[in-house]
């Protein structure tokens, strides 16, 4: 007879209100799995942008943010979704654009040093913390099945990744800048759970555009103005970014921040495969083996009862 699972970490008193069993997992799933779609094409295009055309992180920071406030005004705003005041002025709302925007441009700047693969491998990290922090924070209960599913993903996606772009024996100080903003991360979707209980999807993502403009703005004074081919293609990412973002947001919604972070663990594997259609990057039996142990810990994950 199959021993139940270890007691959870339970006993804690959240920093923040617990939420209670507010949990759909159709509907989480599926807002997920959209959200894998919009940053799967962010992140493609991105990746294009800054090595074959040699556009600054900075510009596609900025434009990622202009492009999201432009989405949230024509989904939200007509039907009274959205309210720009408190995105910029709510304490727990500020908490998020500031949070969000320093996150998103240690992740942007960290991209041409590293090298996608450990980028992203670093920042991916944010679902372990995540989930953890949410512990503490909200009162969620966190099952070692959960934790046993989360250390299979992320070892595959270690070796999904290949460690591309870098030595991951060589820490130095972007690799640092990539751990900041995968606690940072962590530290956002958090509050993103906590603040779906009181905000509108349109004004939790106005309050991370706002402040990621701001925070771009300075360094792209001296840029030079993109092409108009480059300008479509920012765009585009910000439009992808945008969608990914706001399914994100309401997928958690429905999820416990582990489970909605498990989904965002399969982000690397859908990168792969995309960068193997569009771009003709081999995939190795190394990196074979990592896709099936990102699916394998996101199914344990998934799937835990508690």
């Amino acid at each position: 007879m199959a021993s139940p699972d270890p007691p959870h970490l339970s006993g804690i008193s959240p920093i923040l209100a617990p939420i209670g069993p507010r949990v759909d997992m159709r509907r989480g799933a599926a807002w997920m799995m959209l959200s894998l779609v919009g940053f799967t094409g962010m992140a493609l295009l991105i990746k294009y942008l800054g090595l074959q055309r040699g556009v600054s992180p900075w510009l596609s920071l900025f434009f990622r943010a202009l492009v999201g406030l432009v989405v949230v005004w024509i989904v939200y705003a007509p039907r009274g979704r959205v309210d720009f005041r408190r995105a910029l002025f709510t304490r727990l709302l500020v908490t998020r654009g500031v949070l969000g925007a320093i996150g998103t441009a240690c992740y942007y700047r960290t991209l041409p040093e590293l090298g996608a693969g450990k980028a992203t491998l670093i920042s991916n990290t944010w679902v372990i913390w995540s989930a953890i922090m949410a512990v503490f924070m909200l009162g969620e209960l966190l099952s070692w099945r959960k934790i046993i599913g989360m250390g299979f993903a992320i070892v595959g996606i270690t070796f999904l990744l290949g460690l591309q772009g870098g030595d991951f024996t060589q820490v130095g100080r972007f690799e640092m800048v990539a751990v900041i903003g995968a606690f940072i991360a962590a530290g956002v979707v958090v509050v993103i759970r906590q603040l779906t209980l009181t905000e509108t999807s349109g004004t939790i993502f106005a309050s991370q555009c706002a402040y990621t403009g701001l925070l771009a703005l300075p360094f792209i004074l001296r840029l030079p103005l993109p092409s108009l081919a480059d300008t479509g293609l920012l765009i585009a990412a910000a439009v992808s970014a945008a969608l990914g973002q706001l399914a994100m947001t309401e997928g958690f919604r429905f999820l416990p921040v582990s489970t909605g972070g498990a989904f965002q663990i399969l982000l690397p594997l859908s990168i792969t495969v995309a960068s193997m259609a569009l771009f003709k990057e081999p995939f190795s039996g190394l990196q074979g083996v990592g896709a099936v142990l990102i699916l394998v810990g996101c199914y344990q994950t998934v799937t835990a009862r508690r």
